[in-house]
């Protein structure tokens, strides 16, 4: 083989394994921006997902809370010192459908506040439904002593201390009320100024 070919022969083996290299870099810059472009997506998906749990979770809180003021909110409020809740407040289902359904997106939610504030109103909600069952329990088993026609000293004195116990746990009730309010309002208000900023960014978009 002449010194004149086995240059050309090793140009074009040079040449044969840049274009492969510039091929191959090619490729895997294509295959790397598709991925790309799928993860963006997702992410996508995943943040309008959030922001859908959100709106549902502004909904569902408020107009809960909303039925819960105008059953017994007030009333709870109004409770005097030494006062019992002498109500049967019917609680028989679950109420946060929403929360309970998308467990995994709240933990999705980018800030760390308001986070950690949806878990805790819930939290606190759920406390608040048990404890008005219970004293629904309490107050049933003092409406059935203070029903009965004729009471002995006996049932006279577990009627005075059902009626003890349904004043003491008003306390809790009350207490329990008044700082799941405030909870609620922040959260409410939390929600409000995102809508707000989301409304100003679309706007500005236009």
């Amino acid at each position: 083989m002449e010194y004149s070919d086995l240059i050309q022969n090793l140009f074009g083996f040079v040449s044969g394994l840049i274009g492969a290299g510039i091929g191959g870099w090619f490729t895997l810059h294509a295959t790397n921006q598709v991925i790309k472009g799928e993860f963006e997506l997702e992410l996508m998906r995943e943040r309008r997902e959030v922001e859908g749990v959100l709106d549902a979770i502004g909904v569902e809180i408020s107009t809960l809370w909303d039925f819960h003021q105008m059953r017994i909110g007030e009333i709870v409020e109004n409770l005097e010192p030494g006062q019992a809740l002498e109500f049967y407040y019917p609680l028989t289902q679950d109420y946060f459908t929403i929360y309970d359904q998308n467990a995994d997106l709240i933990g999705k939610i980018k800030d760390p506040e308001l986070r950690k504030l949806i878990v805790v109103v819930y939290n606190k909600c759920k406390k608040v439904v048990d404890s008005f069952i219970y004293n629904n329990e309490i107050y049933l088993d003092y409406r059935e002593y203070l029903e009965q026609p004729d009471m002995d000293e006996k049932m006279k004195k577990m009627l005075a201390f059902k009626h003890q116990k349904l004043i003491d746990f008003a306390i809790e009730i009350k207490k329990d009320h008044v700082e799941i309010k405030d909870y609620i309002e922040k959260l409410l208000a939390m929600l409000d100024t995102r809508d707000a900023a989301q409304s100003s960014g679309l706007l500005e978009a236009a």
